[in-house]
């Protein structure tokens, strides 16, 4: 069995991370926000959210969330993915993407397990800043 056809079942979580030229940071903004309601109710999207670098505002950061590799793959064919293949030329320097699969979601509770790996009062400062 391939690679891709072992993550067919797993979700997908794709950071496209860009740094856009600062004359053309409002350009890519407005595009991008229009898209996002769009997107966000295709089939399999779990979540597409944009975020602004705190340290650099033109370094700007889409991260999706795909229940299934066949559900990113149908996103990918879509109109919106080839308008934001046409931002790039807004962009100082080349995007970096990345497709991460996972396997398995944990919260609160692993922080609370390895508190408690760690030695006594160490959950219990845990539990009282809860």
């Amino acid at each position: 069995m391939s690679v891709s056809q072992k993550n067919r079942g797993m979700m997908i979580i794709a950071i496209l991370r860009m740094i856009v030229r600062p004359e053309k940071r409002n350009d890519l903004l407005e595009t991008m926000r229009g898209m996002l309601e769009y997107v966000r109710v295709e089939r399999g999207c779990l979540s597409y959210r944009l975020y602004e670098d705190v340290e650099d505002r033109n370094t700007i950061v889409l991260v999706e969330e795909w229940e299934t590799q066949n559900d990113l793959e149908r996103h990918i064919r879509t109109d919106n993915q080839r308008r934001i293949l046409t931002l790039m030329d807004l962009l100082s320097e080349q995007p970096e993407l990345q497709y991460n699969t996972v396997s398995r979601t944990i919260g609160m509770d692993f922080i609370n397990d390895v508190l408690r790996i760690n030695g006594p009062g160490w959950e219990n400062d845990f539990e009282k800043r809860r």
